[in-house]
C-alpha cells in the first residue's frame, strides 16, 4: 500500500514500545556521571524530553494535535497460587491437587496506564503536607497550655537579673557603709579634713565598684542560668527520644498501616489527594495524638521538677554572694516554662517527623503490596493521551521498586507488544494521523522474526523508527543493510524499520541530525545515551 503523504498540519500519533527486559540492566552512566540501569536513565531523559515537548505545544495552541502512547515489554508478575476445579456434572468440586504460584515474566503493559494509576511524587508530597497539617492542628489543640512565645527565654534572663540586681542594690543602699558615706557627704566642713576626704573617696569607690559588680554578677548569672537550664532541658530530651520514638511507632502502627492502604487505594481510583482524606478517621487519630500527649506528658513533668530543683540551689548560692534575692515562684513558673518550651518544641518537630516517616514507610509498603495489582489495571487497558494531558511517560515515583528485579528484568516479548500497538494505530479515531511508532529496544526479544505484523504496520502508514541500544558502535549513519558482525537482535530491528522516503515526515524530520537524508535506507538509529533520544523526540516532535 502506497503510504500517504504527509502534511505538517495533520494530527499525529506516535507510540513508543519500550524495553524494561533484562537485558535492559546494563549500566548507563547519568548527567551527574552515575551508573545506572539503562531503563532508569532512558526514564529520566523520556520524563524530562515529553515535558518540554508539552511546554512547547501549550504555548503553540495552533500547533498540530499530537497524541502519544506507550507500551512497556518485559515487566514482571506472580500468577498467583489456585487450585484445579472439577466442573463435571455440573458441580464445583475443588480438586486435591495444588498449584504453585509462578512468575510470569512476559507481561506487556500500557505505560502511560501504569504511570496515570501509579501516585505521583506530587501526589505523595500533597498527603504528606496534608498530614503535617492535621498533625499540626492536633498538636496545637493539646499543647494550649505550653507556653512557645519566643521571648520567653529573654523573658526568664530579664527577670533574674533584675529581681537580682534591684535587691543586691537596695540592700547596698541601705547598708551601713552608705549610710556613713552619705552623712559625711552632707557634712561639707569634714570633707575639709585630708583624712576623712580621703575616706569619703575610698567608701565612694567602692561602693560603685560593688554596685558594677552586682550589676555584672546579676547578668552574668541570669543569662548563664537559662542557658544552663536550655541545655538540661535538651539533654532531657536526647535522653528519652528513642524511648518516645517506639512508644509513638507502637501507638500509631495499625492505623497508619490501615490509613495508608486506604489513601493508595482511592488515588489508585483516581480521587483527588485532598479528597482522600474526606475519609481520614480525624476522631481516632486525635485519640491516638492525645494518648501519645499524655504519656510524653507524664514522663517529663517529673523531669522537669527536678531540672528546677537542682537549678535552683545554685541560683540561691548566685543570690547569697551579692546579698540579692529573687521571686521563687515566678522564677519557677518561668523555668519550667521555658524547659517545656525547648522539650515540646523539640518533641513536636520530632512526632511529626516520625508520623510522617511512617506515613513514607508505610505507602512505599504498600505501593510494593499494590504495583502488581496496578500492572494488572494497567495491562487491561489501551490509554492514548494528547501530549498536553501527559505529565511523564515513566512513572516517575517510587523508582526503588518498580525499578528492580522484582518488577522489571523480564523476556521481551516483541511479538505482543506490536500487536498492542497494532490495534492503537488501527483505531479508526486514528485514519487521519500521521502515525510515527518508536521502537526502545536492545533487540534481544524471546520470539523470532516477526516481519508479516511490522511489514503490515508499514504498509497502512505507519512509519517505525528503531533506536537500537548498544554499548558498541556499529553504526554513525543510516543504513541499508546490516552489518556482518552485528548482534541478532540488532537485525531485527533494523529488519523492523521503515525505510526513508520522500513523502515520510519523519525522514525529513531526522535529516535536521547528523544523519544524511538518502532515500531507501532504514531508520534505525543506533542510541548509546539517553540524550540521543532525546534529540531524536526533539526533531520528531518538535521541529
Amino acid at each position: 500500500m502506497k503510504q500517504k503523504r504527509s502534511s505538517k498540519n495533520d494530527p499525529l500519533l506516535v507510540g513508543m514500545i519500550i524495553d524494561v527486559s533484562s537485558s535492559m540492566r546494563g549500566n548507563w552512566k547519568n548527567e551527574e556521571g552515575k551508573h545506572l540501569p539503562q531503563i532508569e536513565i532512558i526514564k529520566d531523559g523520556l520524563n524530562r524530553q515529553i515535558r518540554k515537548i508539552k511546554s512547547a505545544y501549550s504555548s503553540k495552541p495552533a500547533k498540530q494535535n499530537l497524541e502519544i502512547f506507550c507500551i512497556g515489554m518485559g515487566f514482571k508478575r506472580p500468577i498467583r497460587k489456585w487450585r484445579l476445579v472439577d466442573l463435571s456434572q455440573n458441580r464445583e468440586a475443588p480438586s486435591e491437587t495444588k498449584v504453585e504460584s509462578l512468575e510470569d515474566a512476559t507481561v506487556v503493559c500500557d505505560v502511560l496506564a501504569l504511570t496515570e494509576i501509579i501516585p505521583t511524587k506530587a501526589d505523595l508530597d500533597e498527603v504528606e503536607q496534608e498530614i503535617n497539617s492535621k498533625w499540626s492542628d492536633y498538636s496545637n489543640k493539646l499543647l494550649k497550655k505550653v507556653i512557645f512565645r519566643e521571648s520567653l527565654y529573654d523573658e526568664l534572663v530579664t527577670l533574674i537579673r533584675k529581681s537580682l540586681r534591684q535587691t543586691a542594690l537596695r540592700k547596698l543602699k541601705n547598708g551601713f557603709r552608705r549610710r556613713v558615706l552619705s552623712f559625711l557627704l552632707e557634712r561639707n566642713t569634714l570633707l575639709e579634713n585630708e583624712w576623712l576626704n580621703g575616706l569619703t573617696k575610698q567608701l565612694k569607690n567602692g561602693l560603685e565598684k560593688r554596685e558594677a559588680k552586682f550589676r555584672q554578677t546579676s547578668f552574668d548569672e541570669s543569662f548563664s542560668y537559662v542557658e544552663n537550664i536550655k541545655k538540661e532541658a535538651t539533654y532531657i530530651y536526647d535522653n528519652s527520644v528513642s524511648e518516645y520514638e517506639s512508644y509513638i511507632r507502637e501507638t500509631l502502627d495499625d492505623f497508619v498501616s490501615r490509613q495508608s492502604n486506604q489513601i493508595l487505594e482511592l488515588l489508585t481510583l483516581g480521587h483527588s489527594p485532598i479528597k482522600v482524606f474526606d475519609t481520614f478517621d480525624d476522631d481516632k487519630v486525635f485519640s491516638l495524638a492525645e494518648k501519645i500527649y499524655a504519656y510524653l506528658e507524664k514522663d517529663v513533668q517529673p523531669k522537669i521538677k527536678f531540672t528546677w530543683l537542682s537549678n535552683r540551689t545554685k541560683l540561691n548560692v548566685t543570690a547569697k554572694l551579692i546579698r540579692g534575692n529573687f521571686d521563687n515562684a515566678k522564677v519557677k513558673s518561668m523555668t519550667e516554662a521555658v524547659i517545656q518550651k525547648v522539650i515540646w518544641e523539640k518533641l513536636r518537630r520530632f512526632i511529626r517527623i516520625t508520623v510522617n516517616d511512617m506515613f513514607e514507610d508505610a505507602f512505599r509498603e504498600k505501593a510494593k503490596e499494590k504495583f502488581y495489582e496496578w500492572l494488572d489495571l494497567a495491562s487491561s487497558r489501551e490509554v492514548t493521551r494528547s501530549i498536553k494531558d501527559i505529565a511523564n511517560i515513566l512513572p516517575d515515583t517510587l523508582e526503588q521498586e518498580i525499578y528492580s528485579d522484582k518488577f522489571m528484568f523480564g523476556v521481551t516479548p516483541i511479538y505482543n507488544a506490536i500487536k498492542k500497538a497494532s490495534l492503537r494505530f488501527m483505531d479508526v479515531n486514528f485514519s487521519q494521523h500521521q502515525k510515527i511508532l518508536l521502537i526502545i529496544s536492545d533487540g534481544e526479544f524471546s520470539e523470532g522474526s516477526l516481519p508479516e505484523a511490522t511489514n503490515l504496520l508499514k504498509d497502512s502508514g505507519v512509519t517505525i523508527i528503531s533506536l537500537h541500544i548498544s554499548n558498541k558502535n556499529i553504526i554513525s549513519r543510516l543504513v541499508e543493510k546490516a552489518g556482518k558482525n552485528w548482534t541478532k537482535g540488532a537485525k531485527t530491528m533494523l529488519e523492523m524499520s521503515s525505510t526513508s522516503s520522500e513523502g515520510d515526515g519523519a525522514s525529513h524530520a531526522l535529516a535536521k541530525l547528523d544523519y544524511k537524508l538518502e532515500y531507501g535506507k532504514k531508520l534505525f538509529i543506533q542510541v548509546n545515551h539517553s540524550q540521543a533520544i532525546e534529540d531524536i523526540l526533539d526533531v520528531l516532535l518538535i521541529n
